[in-house]
């Protein structure tokens, strides 16, 4: 049969390419027809419905806290730690304000059930009758916040917050409890944009769990897991790391500037307030979606927290807790004495350590102390206490150095070329100068012996007093303070905590203390009396540098900031020296030689100094306080020839204060240098 010509396609395949082209557009019609219908139903049939659901559905950005950096000693050890506790928290945007003092209320109870504490920043006695002592600028800022007069009473203050909270206690004690804590609200500025408020901190697990059981009771009170500061000894370095807490009214105006809320803790003072920059991290936000009933909806952390940067300091936490038994056990023993000869009343100490070599600080060891991991619990007994715990006696106690200023003395007579090493004074065991000088003189200052004829290493040795009268008296005063300034007296130390400066004796000095200068004053102030006053760490750089024979560094106390991890170096504090003044190495040797000699003459085999395998260079002072008491000084540094550390030893009526040397320098050896 003959083939025809026919249309043949291969099976399977449309015979006809319009017929496609309409299917598609047919299905693309009906698809739109569909999510048209939908639309419809959604913004017409049901529009108001998801209106409804809209406005009534919220967003609130919760701030997720970020780890604080550790503080941490030379080699890693942690002195302020974070640990993840449970605080019972406000969110400002769940929580109804009119029912403030209601819920505060039942906090309140639930909390005081399981003995926690909660946060009362309010400046009233237990009933609100009164102001509390001590508490003056709190009491202002109070006036301040709740728009009252200077002059309002403590009532007034309590009349006007229970006005704002709508608190209706009978029990005035209740009454203040409440008022209290709904100020912590006020204090820590808690609103839409300062929307987290810490109502209680390191609560139990038991309390949290019934917090939560509640929650539908008490809207925006939640328990939230954050990072709280711990001290894995809270008795090492205390005076130095400081402590965090909540800001105070002139601190918001001080930080808000940088981004920090009313309700964020900042270091209060020491280290946690010298690095706050650093330690602080980067808040992280979570954005929650709350419906109606206040159930969540949804939670996104939109943006993680960011730890801040660890500190390491420059301290040994074996080597600082070594020193500081070592102060407190010996100041405890000469008291158990009971002899005020022998330090029997005695009434604190103070020990600094530096290395030599660079001025960073060793341990700055300071008794009476106390557990900076109890800080805010003790505080009122502390602030009360005998001998003032509180104080840092090793860089902000100021005490005459006494007879540990000699050293200085030698060093301006012998750099200004008014006597040599070789040269004698004759000690007759009376200073009788100003005889021949002064007509019907009644001056006359003495020594503790009579030394004939003695040169300057003899005179350190035995701390002839007669030999410093005079080379101080024809050194002159001006010529001795600026030695004492090259060696750190009297000055600032470079210490970024601070420290107390200090005074030198001079006529200046004399006259702002309401005093006349006279010829023999220069004498007095050649032993380390008068109106001279410095602080143990000071002594300490002054030992530093008559060892660098010289050369004084600048005395730090941070050496690393790192990452939280510790991987990251960010800052490292390199060595300064910040004066020096030329020594002729015969002039060291004498000094030094002196020094060494005072060391040798404790033959007492628990302080003696001769067995350690290398020399120690001692200077010893009994610095007069009144007529009737003094305290007992000491310096060192070590080896002599070549020091490594330098010391300072302060006791308060205390006596021997060159018997710590030996024990600090062993403890040295066993923790830094061969730690």
């Amino acid at each position: 049969m003959p083939l025809q010509n026919l249309n043949l396609t291969p099976r399977g395949k449309a015979r006809d390419p319009k017929r496609r082209l309409w299917g598609l557009a047919g299905l693309a019609v009906l698809t739109a027809a569909v999510y048209l219908l939908f639309m419809m139903r959604i913004q017409i049939v049901d529009g108001a419905k998801y209106l409804e659901e809209t406005l009534s559905t919220t967003l609130s950005v919760i701030p997720v806290r970020a780890a604080r950096g550790e503080i941490r000693d030379r080699d890693g050890e942690a002195l302020a730690a974070n640990r993840t506790g449970l605080n019972i928290v406000f969110y400002y945007s769940f929580f109804p304000r009119e029912r403030a003092a209601e819920l505060v209320g039942r906090l309140m109870a639930l909390c005081a059930e399981n003995g926690e504490s909660w946060y009362d920043p309010l400046p009233l006695n237990a009933d609100g009758s009164a102001f509390l002592e001590g508490r003056e600028v709190d009491a202002d800022a109070l006036r301040e916040n709740l728009s009252l007069s200077s002059y309002a009473t403590a009532s007034d203050c309590l009349y006007r917050l229970c006005e704002r909270y709508g608190i209706e206690e009978e029990d005035p004690v209740r009454r203040r409890e409440v008022a209290g804590a709904c100020y912590g609200m006020l204090v820590r500025a808690f609103s839409l944009t300062n929307n987290e408020y810490t109502f209680a901190q390191d609560i139990s697990l038991s309390t949290a769990l019934r917090v939560k059981e509640l929650s539908r009771e008490l809207p925006g009170v939640d328990v939230a897991e954050e990072d709280i500061r711990s001290y894995p000894d809270g008795t090492v370095a205390p005076h130095l790391l400081g402590t965090v807490g909540p800001m105070s009214a002139g601190e918001w105006a001080e930080y808000r500037e940088d981004g920090y809320q009313m309700s964020d803790d900042v270091g209060k003072f020491g280290v946690e307030r010298y690095c706050e920059s650093a330690l602080r991290g980067t808040d992280g936000a979570r954005t929650v979606e709350q419906g109606e009933n206040g159930e969540i909806l949804s939670e996104e952390e939109t943006s993680p927290p960011q730890s801040g940067n660890s500190v390491y300091l420059t301290i040994d936490a074996g080597f600082q807790k070594r020193v500081q038994d070592i102060l407190s056990d010996y100041i405890q023993s000469l008291r158990a004495s009971g002899d005020p000869e022998t330090g029997g009343n005695a009434k604190g100490g103070a020990v600094a350590v530096l290395d030599a070599g660079t001025g960073a600080v060793l341990a700055l060891a300071t008794y009476p102390s106390y557990d900076i991991s109890t800080y805010y619990g003790d505080y009122n007994d502390l602030l009360n206490a005998e001998d003032t715990p509180l104080i840092n006696r090793a860089s902000d106690g100021l005490y005459r150095p006494g007879s540990t200023f000699k050293p200085v003395v030698a060093a301006a007579a012998l750099g200004e070329g008014v006597i040599s090493p070789a040269d004698t004074v004759a000690c007759t065991g009376v200073y009788t100068y100003y005889d021949t000088v002064i007509e019907g003189n009644t001056f006359h200052p003495t020594c503790l012996g009579v030394h004939g004829e003695i040169a300057l290493i003899d005179a350190l040795r035995e701390s002839c007093n007669i030999f410093f009268y005079d080379v101080g008296r024809r050194t002159g005063i001006d010529a001795i303070d600026e030695y004492a300034v090259y060696c750190g007296l009297g000055t600032p130390t470079g210490l970024e905590l601070g420290g107390a400066v200090g005074t030198l004796s001079s006529p200046e000095t004399t006259e702002a203390l309401g005093g006349s200068w006279t010829q023999g004053n220069v004498v007095q102030a050649s032993i380390g009396q008068l109106d001279t006053m410095v602080s143990p760490l000071q002594m300490a750089v002054e030992a530093m540098t008559i060892a660098n024979r010289g050369t004084r560094y600048k005395v730090y106390l941070i050496d690393e900031i790192r990452s939280y991890d510790g991987a990251e170096l960010v800052e490292k504090t390199e060595p300064e020296v910040v004066s020096s003044f030329s020594m002729e190495e015969a002039d060291f040797q004498a000094i030094m030689e002196g020094m060494v000699g005072v060391g040798l003459n404790m033959t007492n085999p628990d302080y003696a100094l001769d067995t350690l395998g290398y020399r120690v260079a001692v200077k010893t002072g009994t610095p007069q306080v009144t007529e009737d008491t003094t305290n007992s000084a000491a310096i060192a540094f070590a080896p002599a020839e070549d020091a490594e550390v330098a010391v300072a030893v302060m006791l308060e009526e205390g006596y021997g204060a060159n018997r710590l040397i030996r024990a600090i320098l062993e403890a040295w050896e066993e923790e830094v240098r061969d730690g």
